[in-house]
């Protein structure tokens, strides 16, 4: 019997697609594992992690950053999306980022990346939070986009390729997170660490896996966009410009490792928003386990 792991995902993002390409080309079988992904959603990832219901959590670092500087057992044991990627889409009327004071944006919560990251791009044009508009909750790109179209909320990170998909509804980009936040760690590869002490042939296997993933992806254009276009699901000629863009920039990071720059301003922003103790390591090596992916890439 193969060996079973639960995966946490966060929402139907090209993120995702190691682990969809490993799943649709048998890497997972051939490593003798059976691996179901699960979109999570707008919830916390750490008690499933913590009683077991998933052993691995494709998504932001902050929350296995906060459980370890607590004394928990959550380490981040492996990179995925090592830059920013996302525009911040508005709904017609509003064609710049001026245009939104008073406005609703959406975000994931405020306790992660999307909220940081919308907060340091309308600061930029003056617009401060609370006093200059107001957030709401919608999970993560998916029902943003339905958010947005519905009229929810006024604006919102959108993620490659969905921010292709919003401006092909008539939504506007008002620029890039990347040109505001040019380092970041946006999305890792946690687990509790106590069960990848115990798991650590499973756990390597699953990153061996998903390291054959992530290079089919980046040597098959024409049919890893055909899983994006059925997985996200987005139009094809939008998952070939996801394509174009992630394997141009290495934002899905090929060899899966941290951009530990790039964690260092996780870590900085966390304690600057009071969202991490003040006594907590900066050095991301605190938070990182990378010997189960230093076995896998060898």
């Amino acid at each position: 019997m193969p060996d079973r792991i639960a995966a946490g995902l966060v929402s139907r993002t090209y993120f995702n697609m190691p682990l969809w390409a490993a799943q649709q080309h048998g890497f997972f079988a051939a490593e003798d594992l059976a691996v179901e992904g699960t979109i999570h959603g707008n919830e916390s990832q750490v008690p499933p992690l913590l009683d077991g219901r998933f052993q691995v959590f494709i998504g932001s670092p902050e929350l296995a950053i906060q459980n370890q500087a607590e004394g928990g057992p959550l380490k981040i044991v492996a990179g995925n999306a090592g830059k920013l990627v996302h525009s911040l889409i508005a709904r017609a009327p509003f064609k710049r980022i001026d245009d939104l004071r008073g406005r609703i944006i959406g975000i994931f919560t405020e306790k992660e990346g999307t909220f940081f990251h919308a907060k340091a791009m309308l600061a930029a044009h003056g617009l401060n939070y609370p006093g200059d508009y107001q957030v709401k909750h919608t999970g993560g790109v998916p029902p943003r986009h339905k958010a947005l179209l519905a009229g929810e909320i006024d604006a919102g990170l959108q993620s490659v390729p969905w921010n292709y998909v919003a401006e092909e509804a008539g939504m506007n980009n008002l620029g890039d997170v990347i040109d505001y936040v040019p380092d970041w760690q946006f999305v890792s590869v946690n687990v509790n660490g106590q069960w990848a002490e115990a798991n650590r042939d499973v756990l390597v296997r699953f990153l061996r896996a998903m390291l054959r993933g992530t290079e089919w992806l980046y040597a098959n254009r024409a049919a890893a966009s055909e899983i994006a276009a059925r997985e996200l699901p987005a139009p094809l000629p939008h998952a070939e410009r996801a394509w174009d863009f992630f394997t141009r920039s290495d934002a899905l990071t090929r060899d899966a490792s941290v951009n530990l720059k790039g964690l260092s301003q996780v870590i900085a922003t966390l304690k600057q928003t009071g969202l991490l103790r003040r006594d907590a390591p900066d050095d991301p090596a605190a938070y990182i386990d990378d010997s189960y992916l230093k076995a896998a890439q060898g």
